[in-house]
């Protein structure tokens, strides 16, 4: 929001509404009226009022965002950067603009070829603009361009870190923000104020925000979370700063709504909805899809085959039919226990027959039409096609963008060509794009990509199309949560303009044979229709399953040689722990015998606590297979929640886990990232309407979603209309990266401290890694809660190079995670790190010691999935919390957060029995944390000796078809992350 305060200081006043989201503001020269950068409706415009906030006007307008306001000194133009001009396949940079105020007219000033462009500021006279270039190395150049456009000459530039919004004073003085290097995973080394290239500010944290001149050469900048003024000498040297007092205060209402119900303890059949990746057969009679964690093939109007059980410790996925309808292929974990790499199987279903064709790890398979090559990815989403009598095989595409993979290959129906989704990133700025039909000449490499309609994505990469038709004449897709049809050439370009077949949600579309029907899936039913939109007919999946615990009659007692319940402090010494069935009945001395048919589980020399809990995960099955859920038990994690996956596979996964059909913690689930119609990740959710916002959030309601999550792009009004979903219809937490306006639209929660945000730098911490009071004062009292995801804490693992020799690390964890791991073992802790994590943990302390309601996340697999829990814990605890302050946040609190108290997070009668064994003592120890020996989830223990053996059995897993690089895959895998102040491949 835009405030105002009088020039000595004093009560600031809000002028602005929550939605514009202002920034970068400009007076005109005769201080009537203030333009800014706003972002309502979804896009960044330029926008001016009065200084009262009155007469709000929209400048600009479209597709392109346009950022970094100037006025120019004769008040006719306002000059800003912006993506215009370039194009929305191919990509734009950022250039110079300017607008008529009048007119509107729009003048590019700068071409931008092969850097970006922004900041701009007038010089005096009007004769020109002062300018940030950035090349590969970012925005270390100051440049300056006439004002009519034309050459462009360099003014300054820096040999390292960033210069940031150059603003130029009445006889000529440039000022701008040097930000330092971040030497990762350290923050920036500094930020200060610079005019005309020396600093004028000393032990300052400088904001990242553009300075501003007054009229008399006085200089107001942002330090140290305050208002300040200097008066910089025309001959050199710092002056004296002037602090500006301010107080501001903003009334929130937060809402109070019922809370969902979760039904622990029911046993009770229910109808599957986490039916995921079904695909039609060609004679378009059958259906073959995962669920249960089992894959199944369905002749239409029967009782679903199950093909294939995975193993507890594997994940069956990805299913797709051969042309003739003899075979499905699939992808699972190599080897006839389930494990190892994940390879391609193909199931012959006349003899059930099942054979590996591909290995590696190898995804998303499709095989050509004449059934002789298979397309098919690998771990980074490198697009490769197998010729299976020759057993050759050849990278024939790579990724455009990263944070995850394109979604699967489609032939087309002569096999030359095959299409695909995949992400274009716009610009060096800023990593969003479009979700893009890219399409590939098998023959010669080269490629094309379309959209179906200008600026628009197709709503995700995981399985939303595109899809050929097997005739050639179109492709399927799902945009803006519902199923389209584009015609198309032999060669994949479009043919004509995109239909909407249907107005409810959509997803997983595939063709039947004739190129006649299609099958899609709305909100856990499967349905047909026609290839013109008419005759949609349900089709009835009869699956069932029911939650899988143990015998309520039977009683399982753990000897505690040392409990802690996460009530408290204490630590109680030799106790048992009684269990019927799920629950817990009572928490006792210990006595010496068991009675008859109680079943014991010796603690003895462990120290028991509370189930831990991982509050922010992205469930990556579908490169990680059954390893994710074994690796978060075998680090004692029996809670994880979901913060961003695709739906049908979280609903999916949270099923086979009751079930009892996979090795995994509890899952709070949550579908796609809800965002603009830009994305990021393949699991974000693009949205450019109304109504396709509205078909995600009833598709929400139906899956029973735990959580919902907007994301980077999602406007103010987007982010309301899911608080709305989450709060009347699910009665769950909703939440964003956003502090701001995530708190002003009713969200609940940030998910991160900070990560990723649509302006160029986030408020809630500066590149120097510190926070102020605002943020604090957000935070504090619990009535707006924050995950934390301590991402500087990975440097720890250079203090204990042990942890890198651990079976769960060099068995367990993909080859991927564990190169990431072996380096930074490998790399010793510097000072420079290890302030970091300091300066994050502070922030921390002082949000508890202010009241605030703070849990534990990771983002794994951003991070070593298990390991980067304990691993934040060791960073709470060295900077400041006590042992039970540091594991609240991963047990009790969280269980409040969430809404499940009453049954999880404390070890007490009643509770449902999670629990997680420690070899040692954490309380004498705290590094004793990590060596946990078993979990338990209501009452089902998991030995940890169990889930690595799993993998212990599997085929060597570096014996691939090419020799593989796992560091590579590792930086590959993470590039592009949503907090890229922290890079975790360097």
């Amino acid at each position: 929001m835009l405030w105002s305060l009088p020039r000595e200081g004093g009560r600031a006043t809000a002028l602005t509404h929550p939605d514009l989201e202002p920034t970068r503001l400009s007076w005109s020269p005769d201080g009537s009226q203030v333009a800014v950068c706003g972002y309502q409706g979804g896009g960044f415009h330029v926008w001016t009022m009065e200084p009262d906030g009155s007469r709000l006007r929209q400048l600009t307008s479209g597709p392109w965002d346009d950022r970094g306001v100037a006025w120019s000194p004769d008040g006719t133009r306002i000059a800003f950067a912006s993506e215009r001009g370039g194009s929305p396949v191919a990509g734009s940079s950022y250039t110079i603009w300017t607008v008529d105020v009048r007119t509107g007219e729009l003048r590019q000033l700068t071409d931008g070829a092969g850097v970006e462009d922004y900041d701009p500021s007038w010089y005096p006279d009007g004769s020109g603009l002062v300018f940030v270039r950035a090349g590969a190395a970012g925005g270390r150049t100051l440049a300056s361009v006439p004002a009519e456009g034309g050459s462009v000459t360099v003014v300054r530039t820096v040999a390292t870190g960033v210069l940031i919004g150059p603003a130029v004073s009445a006889d000529g003085r440039v000022a701008c923000v040097h930000v330092g290097d971040a030497v990762r995973p350290a923050n920036a080394t500094g930020s200060r104020l610079l005019v005309d290239g020396e600093a004028v500010t000393e032990g300052e944290d400088v904001s990242p925000l553009p300075p501003s001149w007054g009229t008399d050469g006085a200089l107001f900048y942002v330090a140290d979370g305050q208002l300040r003024v200097r008066r910089p000498a025309q001959t050199g040297g710092r002056s004296v700063p002037e602090q500006i007092p301010f107080r501001a205060a903003l009334d929130v209402p937060r809402v109070r709504y019922p809370g969902k119900e979760h039904e622990f303890d029911s046993t009770v059949a229910r109808p599957v909805r986490g039916i995921h990746l079904p695909v039609l057969s060609p004679d378009g009679g059958s259906v073959a899809f995962a669920a249960l964690n089992a894959l199944w093939v369905m002749p239409i109007g029967r009782r679903p085959r199950k093909l294939v059980q995975s193993s507890a410790s594997g994940y069956v996925q990805m299913p797709s039919w051969a042309p003739d309808g003899r075979s499905v292929v699939y992808s699972y974990e190599g080897g006839s226990d389930g494990n190892g790499l994940i390879d391609v199987h193909r199931y012959w279903l006349d003899d059930d027959r099942d054979e590996v064709v591909a290995t590696g790890g190898r995804l998303n398979a499709a095989l050509s039409p004449d059934g002789v090559r298979l397309a098919c990815q690998d771990y980074v989403g490198n697009l490769l096609v197998k010729d299976l009598s020759a057993g050759t095989e050849k990278i024939l595409a790579t990724p455009l963008g990263a944070n995850g993979l394109p979604s699967r290959p489609t032939w087309s129906a002569d096999g030359r060509y095959i299409a695909f989704c995949d992400r274009n990133r716009l610009n060096r700025r800023f990593r969003e794009g479009y979700n893009l039909i890219r399409v590939v000449d098998t023959s010669t490499g080269e490629w094309t990509a379309h959209q179906p309609e200008p600026h628009s994505s197709l709503a995700d990469r995981g399985n939303a199309g595109p899809v050929w038709a097997p005739d050639g004449s179109a492709m399927a897709f799902i945009m803006e949560s519902a199923l389209w049809i584009l015609p198309v050439h032999a060669d994949g370009t479009p043919a004509g303009d995109p239909q909407r077949l249907t107005d409810e949600a959509a997803d997983h579309p595939s063709w039947s044979g004739d190129s006649r029907t299609l099958l899609y899936e709305a909100s856990g039913k499967l349905k047909i229709i026609n290839r013109d939109g008419t005759g949609p007919r349900v089709v009835p999946v009869p699956l069932d399953y029911s939650r899988r615990l143990p015998s309520p009659a039977g009683i399982t007692r753990v000897h505690a040689g040392r409990l802690w319940d996460g009530t408290g402090d204490t630590v109680r010494e030799n106790v048992d722990i009684v269990i019927r069935g799920n629950r817990i009945t009572a928490v006792e001395p210990h006595r010496t015998g068991v009675s008859s048919g109680e079943k014991l589980v010796d603690a003895s020399t462990s120290t028991v606590i509370p189930g831990l809990w991982d509050s922010h995960t992205h469930p990556w099955q579908y490169t990680y297979g059954g390893r994710q859920g074994s690796l978060m038990l075998a680090y004692g994690i029996t809670t994880n929640v979901s913060l961003g996956g695709f739906a049908h596979e979280a609903v999916r996964i949270r099923e086979s886990v009751q079930a009892g059909r996979m090795a995994g913690p509890r899952l709070f689930a949550t579908g796609e990232l809800i965002d603009g119609s830009r994305v990021a990740y393949s699991m974000g959710r693009a949205h450019g309407t109304q109504d396709g916002l509205r078909r995600s959030l009833e598709r929400a309601e139906a899956l029973d979603y735990d959580f919902v999550k907007t994301y980077v792009r999602a406007s103010a009004r987007t982010m309301r209309e899911a608080v709305r979903t989450a709060h009347e219809k699910l009665g769950v937490l909703s939440g964003s990266h956003l502090l701001s306006p995530g708190v002003s639209v009713g969200q609940d929660l940030t998910t991160h401290l900070e990560a990723t945000q649509r302006s160029e730098y986030g408020r809630a911490h500066s590149p120097t890694g510190r926070s102020y009071q605002d943020v604090v004062e957000t935070y504090r009292d619990g009535d707006f809660k924050l995950i934390i995801t301590p991402f500087t804490a990975l440097s720890l693992l250079g203090a204990d190079p042990s942890v890198a020799g651990d079976p769960r690390v060099t068995t367990l964890m993909p080859p991927w995670d564990t190169a990431l791991v072996d380096k930074y073992a490998a790399t010793p802790l510097t000072p420079a790190a290890n302030q970091a994590v300091a300066e994050e943990m502070a922030v921390y302390r002082r949000i508890i010691a202010e009241g605030g309601m703070l849990v534990l996340g990771t983002d794994a697999p951003l991070t070593p999935v298990g390991l980067h829990l304990h691993i934040c814990l060791r960073a709470l605890h060295a900077c400041g919390l006590s042992p039970a302050e540091a594991l609240r946040t991963a047990t009790a609190v969280p269980a409040q957060l969430f809404g499940v108290a009453d049954d999880l997070g404390t070890v007490e009668p009643g509770k449902l029995a999670d629990l997680t064994a420690v070899d040692g003592n954490p309380f004498d120890d705290f590094d004793d944390l990590i060596r946990t020996t078993w979990a338990m989830r209501e009452g089902t223990l998991y030995q940890q000796d169990d889930l690595v053996e799993a993998f212990t059995r599997s085929a060597p897993r570096h014996s691939t078809a090419h020799p593989t690089d796992w560091l590579d895959v590792s930086r590959q895998f993470r590039r592009e992350p949503c907090c890229s102040r922290h890079v975790f491949d360097s």
